[in-house]
Formats: C-alpha cells, sequence, structure tokens
C-alpha cells in the first residue's frame, strides 16, 4: 500500500498532520486492517493526544482482540491518564497472549505501585528478574521496596548485584553506601533528581496522607511567631518541590521564586501559578549564578537531609540575602554531638545541633530561633528534626 508507506514516511519525518490525515482515509477505506488503527493511535499518542489514541487502539482491539500489540499501548495510555486499574487489565490482558513480554510486567508492576499495592509489584519484579536477571530497572525497584521493607541486607545485596552489572550506577552505589554505614559527605546530584523525578506524581499524597508531614505549616507557624510584622518582598524557595512551601508563604511577599533539581517536580509547581519564577538546577550552582539577587527570605523546607555538608550552602545564601533578610530550614536531627554530616540509612543526611550552631556560626549566622519537632513517619515511627531561623550576624 504505497499511501500507507507515505503516510508512514510523513509520520518518521515529524509531518504528523499529513500522517494523520493519510492514517484517516487509509481507515474509512480499509476499516478491518488493524495496524492502521496501531500507527494512528501512536502518532496520536506522541502527539500528546492520549484519549484519542485510546479510542485508536480500542477500534483496533474491535478488529483483532489478540494483538498483544494494541493490548499493552492502550494500557500505556490508561496509565498516562491515571486509570491505573483500566491500565492493569489491560496489561493482564496483553500477558496472557504473551506471557513472557518484559515491558509489559514492568508496566504493570508500576501500575500496582501507582494504586499501593507494592506487595504485588514486588512479585512481578521478581518474577522478571528470574526472565532477565540483569534487568536493572526491575533491579533497582525492587531494592528500593526491599529497603522500604527495613530488609536491609536484601536491599543491599541488589545494589551491590545492580553495581556488578553497571558499576557506574550512582544511585546504587549511594544506597550500598548508606545500608552499608560507609561515610559520604553528599548526596550525588543525579541520585537527588532521580528519586524526587521518580516521586513527583505522587510526593504530596505519599507525605501529607500517609506519612504525617505538614512542615510547611510548621514553617510558616514558627516565622510568623518570631518575626510577626516582616513582610519580605522577595522570597527564594531553595527545593521548591511541588511548591507546598509556596502555598503557605506566597501570601507574604510580592515576589516568590523557586528552585528545584527535579524538573517533575517544578512541573507540579508550575500548575499552582504560585511563583514568579521556578529554575531547574542544583541549588549551590542556583546561588552561585544570582550573586546581585537580594531575597529577604530564604526558605529550605526538608532540603538539607539531601546535601550532607552545609558550609557551602550557608556561605552561599548569605550572598544572596537583602539587608535585614534571614534564612528559615529544616534540618533532620542526629541525638550526639557530632560534628560533621550522618549518611544515615533512609539515603538522607542528619545533622545535630551542634554541627549545626558551627557551620551557621562559621559561615556567619546568628540564630533567632530554634524548636524541635516530628517531621515526618517512617516505618511508623517518627522522624525528629529542628527547624532554625537565621540572620546574618551583625558586622562590628
Amino acid at each position: 500500500m504505497r499511501r500507507l508507506v507515505a503516510a508512514d514516511a510523513l509520520h518518521e519525518a515529524g509531518d504528523l498532520r499529513q500522517a494523520e490525515l493519510l492514517y484517516r482515509e487509509l481507515i474509512d477505506r480499509f476499516p478491518d486492517i488493524w495496524q492502521l488503527y496501531f500507527n494512528c493511535g501512536l502518532l496520536l499518542f506522541e502527539s500528546g493526544r492520549h484519549e484519542e489514541a485510546l479510542e485508536s487502539y480500542l477500534r483496533g482491539l474491535a478488529v483483532n482482540p489478540a494483538s498483544d500489540d494494541l493490548l499493552y499501548n492502550a494500557a500505556i495510555c490508561q496509565k498516562e491518564l491515571g486509570r491505573y486499574q483500566a491500565a492493569i487489565e489491560f496489561y493482564l490482558r496483553a500477558l496472557a497472549i504473551a506471557p513472557d513480554a518484559i515491558d509489559s510486567l514492568y508496566n504493570l508492576a508500576g501500575c500496582y505501585r501507582s494504586i499501593d499495592d507494592e506487595h504485588r509489584a514486588e512479585e512481578i519484579y521478581r518474577d522478571i528478574i528470574t526472565l532477565a536477571p540483569d534487568h536493572l530497572p526491575s533491579l533497582n525497584n525492587l531494592a528500593y521496596l526491599t529497603h522500604k521493607k527495613a530488609e536491609i541486607k536484601s536491599a543491599r545485596q541488589l545494589y551491590e548485584k545492580i553495581l556488578e552489572i553497571d558499576p557506574g550506577h550512582v544511585s546504587a552505589d549511594f544506597m550500598r553506601a548508606a545500608l552499608s554505614g560507609e561515610t559520604r559527605t553528599h548526596s550525588p546530584d543525579s541520585y537527588i533528581e532521580e528519586v524526587f523525578d521518580e516521586f513527583a506524581g505522587h510526593y504530596e499524597q505519599s507525605l501529607t496522607a500517609k506519612l504525617g508531614y505538614d512542615l510547611p505549616s510548621s514553617l510558616y507557624d514558627f516565622y510568623a511567631q518570631h518575626l510577626p510584622d516582616h513582610k519580605p518582598e522577595h522570597v527564594l524557595d531553595l527545593g521548591c518541590g511541588t511548591g507546598l512551601v509556596g502555598e503557605k508563604f506566597s501570601t507574604l511577599c510580592r515576589s516568590m521564586t523557586g528552585v528545584d533539581i527535579s524538573g517533575n517536580m517544578l512541573e507540579a509547581a508550575h500548575h499552582k501559578n504560585l511563583y514568579n519564577s521556578l529554575h531547574k538546577a542544583e541549588i549551590i550552582d542556583y546561588l552561585d549564578k544570582c550573586p546581585g539577587a537580594s531575597y529577604g527570605l530564604v526558605i529550605s523546607a526538608d532540603v538539607l537531609p539531601y546535601l550532607g555538608s552545609l558550609e557551602e550552602l550557608f556561605k552561599k545564601v548569605l550572598s544572596v540575602l537583602a539587608d535585614g533578610g534571614h534564612f528559615l530550614f529544616s534540618v533532620e536531627d542526629h541525638p550526639d554531638d557530632v560534628l560533621n554530616p550522618v549518611l544515615q540509612q533512609s539515603g538522607r543526611f542528619a545533622h545535630s545541633k551542634k554541627y549545626v550552631r558551627k557551620v551557621t556560626g562559621q559561615a556567619g549566622w546568628q540564630m533567632i530561633a530554634m524548636t524541635t519537632l516530628d517531621l515526618r513517619k517512617e516505618r511508623n515511627d517518627w522522624i525528629q528534626g529542628s527547624i532554625y531561623l537565621m540572620c546574618p550576624h551583625p558586622v562590628s
């Protein structure tokens, strides 16, 4: 069929409008050829028209109900539309035809994770590894779920297996170090970006509904308690995530800037229309590139546990602070008077009060107030942390 070849060529060349017209013309003339619905569905999906793509795949399935390709792609559409249970049903139908299809199994496991059926997801990841022992994404997800259940030895072994396959796997190396009690001074940027890009879709639901997280409200109340009359003109939200801090502080100031290393987190924050500008950057890099900035308040909520050493951060924040400005931040507490950040098995760093006092003092800060609180739950126990409010030390 020359017109099909032409349609495919237009599709390949990126002329989606003309390709779609040809595909639809061919479907009208040859409604019993299921591959036409498949190709048209691919084009519609690439265009972000997921509902229309799904309709095309469903029309193809009416012609050929046994096409695992159509079933797989229909499942992807349902998943993209947030209909995880419907996606699961399509993946199961595809797997009934091709039971060892790794892509279908892997995406099915992801759907089960999205509906919080982590037990079923874990079973499927194990099935995949039986079929394909070197399947890194499944090994990585299985390591995460095993770690989450506090099966530390098994999780460490899985991370070690990943490193045998890919010695340069940054996230696996970092988490193996965390589970082995090794000393590290910082988290790799790629690890932080990967964690939060993966987490973005269910970040707020997981934190607030399941883990009792209310740190942005605590920060706002703490700030209002100690500086009730201070209304900063410009606020910088370092590690803004999905904008939970912005929701609390945006009415306090004239403008708010958000910075985060995760593009997916920033996308969620963008839709809230709280920030005057959003920047995808590692926060030290961002602070380096805006020395002329003048922020009346810099906030960093639940970010320092992912940084490790804090000496450079406290110096850089001073360089972007307006006269009379303040720094409001939180840390996870370490109970001992250790003078260095401590990498925990969670992959986050704990900082002792003695360490925070030392590095802030050396950088030129003085403490206005500090309080200790429960940050969020982890395995049914509360993580203890502290909120600090700082201002520059007056020059004598």
